[in-house]
Order: structure tokens, then sequence, then C-alpha cells
């Protein structure tokens, strides 16, 4: 029969030494994205009694229930929930080995899955990368620009294999390995070029109040600590704002309008040296966490890998 303790012991290390088929850990992914044996089976391309046999047998091989039956479909237990993200990191590695093998086959020697978000890509990651890519032409570096919150769930499901942010506030870092910079980074905040404001002396907050601001989407750190320093002000409620994580629909905005936004010091630095923006001269009173260095512990490090982070590291 099957246990059914209150806290599951089950976890990816000790599921190492179970013999599961690439038919079951087919079969878990598709309970966990349909909820329902039959389109389960379906999406498989088996009948409905032969999922339910693969599912049986996984159940009686492990000694416990994974997904509760219910009249309009099936629920994971606290079991089920274990397996199905170790079926989705099996897929994932799959997909990963498949694309390095393919880069392999056209002559590459390696590739390397980045993402960042979006402060240290104009010169943090633009001269590693650059860097790098003088001294190992044939490793291919796949980048990826996000926010913490987006890029750090994809981390985890194996999407890349390092990012280059800050952990959200409340994250569960124990799967990671995080290798934090000293320097925090500095928000500023831009405008267009020849905006009323930018030749101002010194702004208040208040000064800009009346003024359409783009910020990161909800749910991101770097929004979060932005309305944190408006609230101190008073002003969050009153802001009519546009969210956007896209600094092309940023800086698009911002050339159309009378519109401000907020960004990292490198970004807003980058942009004013061609002229499309000008800082604005007013003080944030924001402290952003620091950027590091965050990489899978469960993941095995390839030599471009570890070559790539010494880059990133300066050294």
């Amino acid at each position: 029969m099957y246990e059914n303790p209150e806290v599951p012991t089950l976890t990816p290390r000790n599921l190492g030494a179970l013999k599961i088929s690439s038919r079951q850990i087919t079969l878990l992914n598709a309970l966990g994205e349909f909820g329902n044996l039959r389109r389960a089976a379906t999406a498989m391309h088996t009948t409905q009694p032969a999922a339910s046999l693969l599912l049986q047998q996984l159940e009686e091989r492990l000694g416990v229930r994974l997904f509760e039956r219910l009249p309009r479909g099936m629920q994971p237990t606290l079991y089920g929930e274990v397996m199905i993200r170790y079926a989705q990191g099996a897929v994932h590695e799959f997909e990963h080995a498949q694309a390095q093998i393919a880069e392999l086959a056209r002559g590459a020697t390696g590739l390397v899955r980045v993402g960042s978000v979006m402060g240290p890509v104009p010169s943090l990651l633009t001269n590693a990368v650059l860097a790098y890519k003088r001294a190992h032409p044939k490793v291919r570096i796949s980048i990826e620009v996000g926010t913490s919150d987006t890029l750090l769930p994809a981390l985890l499901r194996g999407d890349f294999d390092v990012v280059l942010g800050r952990l959200p506030d409340q994250s569960d870092s124990q799967d990671l390995d995080i290798e934090l910079f000293e320097n925090g980074e500095q928000m500023r905040v831009i405008a267009r070029a020849g905006h009323p404001l930018a030749g101002s002396s010194p702004l208040q907050l208040a000064d800009l109040i009346t003024l359409t601001w783009i910020l990161h989407p909800i749910g991101s750190p770097m929004r979060r600590r932005v309305e944190t320093a408006l609230q101190t002000g008073g002003l969050v409620q009153s802001l009519d704002i546009v969210e956007t994580a896209s600094i092309l629909a940023t800086t698009a905005m911002l050339e159309a309008s009378d519109m401000i936004a907020v960004v990292p010091n490198d970004v807003a630095e980058h942009y004013a040296r061609y002229g499309m923006v000008a800082i604005l001269p007013v003080e944030l009173p924001i402290s952003m966490a620091n950027i590091g260095l965050l990489t899978l512990r469960s993941r095995p490090r390839s030599v471009a890998l570890n070559t790539l982070l010494q880059y990133l590291r300066g050294q």
C-alpha cells in the first residue's frame, strides 16, 4: 500500500537510484501540463489505459501516490509535485544536451546560455563576452535580457547556464551557487534629449509627479525598490505608469514624449553618450541588492561555462 506521511521524503537526489523510463518521464510532464490522464495520453500518442498502467507502475515502484484521481482530472500530491519537477528537469537536461550536440556538429566547441538583467549589459557583460569571443571564437554564446524574477525561474528550469542578476526578495537560494559583486547598482532617471527638465537645477522627486513614468513590471526587484523609494515621499499612488522591461520600448517612448524612466546607471550613461537620452538631476533613494553570478549547484559546469565565468569575474 501507499505511504502517507505528512512531509514527503522523495528528492531528486535520491531518485537517481530509481529506474524510471523515458515514457514515464514524458507522462509526468504531460500530467503536470494538462492535469488530465486522457489529454496526457493523447499528447504522448498512446492510449489512456496504457498511460494509466505507466503511472500505476511508477507509483508502485515508489511506494507513494503521485496523483489524486478527481472527477474532472488529476491533482498531483506533494510526491507528485516532486516527480513533476524531476521530470521537467530531465527533459530540460536532454534538450540542453541536444543543443550542445547540434553546436558541436556545426563545428562549435561549446554553448553557454546567459540570462542577464539590463544593468550589466552595456559594460560588464559586453566587455566579458567580447573578450571571451576573441579567445574562443567557436563557442556559441546565447544571451537573453530580462528581469530577475523571470530569469531565476528559467535558470532553475535549466534554460540558462548562468544568470547575471539578483535574487528576488524572499527567493529560495538553496539550489544556487551565488557569487555577488561588491558594488551595488545605482539607479538614474532618464528622459529624452531636450526634455524640459533636462537642463534644470537639482530636482526633487515631487517635481516629477505629473509626468508619466516607465517602470519595470510589478514583481521585479527593481520595481519594488523604486516603489519603496516613492512611497517614502507619498508619491506612488499618484503616478501615471507604463510597465515594460524592454529597453527598446522604453527609449522609443522617451524619444516620442516627455515620459521619464528609471534605469541602471550604466544603461543611462550608455544611451546618454549617443545623445539618445538625458539623465535628469534627481537623486533616487534606492538601495538595489548587489548583482551576482547565479548558477545551479546540481548542474555540472562545462569548460566553456567555467571559462566565461572567469571573464565575467574580470579575471
